[in-house]
């Protein structure tokens, strides 16, 4: 969040101070342990956000929203059916071209989620001119914010995040997302302890070009089942199938050599 461009910085989600605000970073400040394992949860997935937000020049804050959202938990699932880090609803995703069957949930995908969730964000930010907007549509949804703008727009009132009538759920999500950017930014002065988390690519994406169980996959690449749910949790059975284009996952940068090195499946049938 320091080291954003002019550009950036001059799109950055405006900072009014809030009660709200000032509840979470409380809140933030008295959990340690769930806040600092949160961040530790963020460590395979933060460098990539980051690099797509900023490809985008998108505010940097935005990197942040699945803390918000999900606490950077791949396989979290809320009682309103939203899954994935970006916690995509069942008709949203559908919308934005993550597949959802028998064999997969994309809503799971981390890097095709990332790359719809950016899409969505960067509509709404267009569709109603200001990030504040955007994030509150996101949580809301466009059509209550669009109401809300008509309805202050009939009362010629001001129509912006500030000022329009929103849920407190909504409040208290933008509220979180701007209290957590301040903790980044100093956390020392909120007693909070921020893990070491390398500036460098945690996955890679690995091509499968024949049908694999994950059992196997594990055995190749020397990982634990639960580290392949983290970085494959939209792969739901216990075999990945071959499909008409080529089905990619997720490994860890420095586990990927080894399932190229192994041999392959067949190979092993024929020794």
């Amino acid at each position: 969040l320091h080291r954003v461009d002019r550009r950036q910085r001059q799109m950055c989600i405006r900072d009014r101070a809030k009660k709200v605000v000032k509840k979470y970073e409380r809140w933030y400040s008295e959990h340690p342990v769930y806040t600092y394992r949160m961040f530790e949860r963020t460590k395979r997935y933060i460098y990539y956000v980051v690099q797509e937000v900023k490809k985008r020049n998108m505010p940097m804050e935005i990197a942040l929203l699945p803390i918000i959202e999900s606490a950077y938990n791949p396989i979290a699932r809320s009682n309103m059916k939203a899954v994935g880090l970006w916690q995509f609803i069942p008709s949203t995703g559908k919308n934005y071209g993550l597949q959802q069957d028998w064999w997969k949930d994309e809503r799971s995908n981390v890097i095709l989620s990332t790359n719809a969730s950016l899409n969505y964000l960067e509509k709404l930010y267009n569709q109603f001119g200001t990030w504040e907007l955007a994030l509150a549509a996101y949580n809301a949804g466009e059509g209550k914010v669009g109401r809300e703008i008509k309805r202050n727009k009939r009362r010629k009132r001001a129509t912006d995040y500030y000022t329009i009538s929103l849920p407190r759920e909504t409040d208290e999500y933008v509220s979180k997302l701007i209290a957590m950017k301040h903790i980044i930014q100093n956390p020392q002065k909120y007693n909070v302890e921020v893990p070491y988390i390398p500036n460098a690519p945690y996955f890679a994406e690995v091509t499968l070009t024949e049908q694999m169980d994950i059992d196997l996959i594990l055995k190749l690449a020397d990982i634990s089942s639960e580290e392949f749910e983290l970085l494959n949790a939209h792969h739901k059975r216990p075999l990945i199938p071959k499909e008409s284009q080529p089905t990619t996952i997720l490994l860890p940068q420095h586990k990927v050599c080894l399932l190229y090195t192994s041999p392959s499946p067949r190979d092993k049938r024929q020794s």
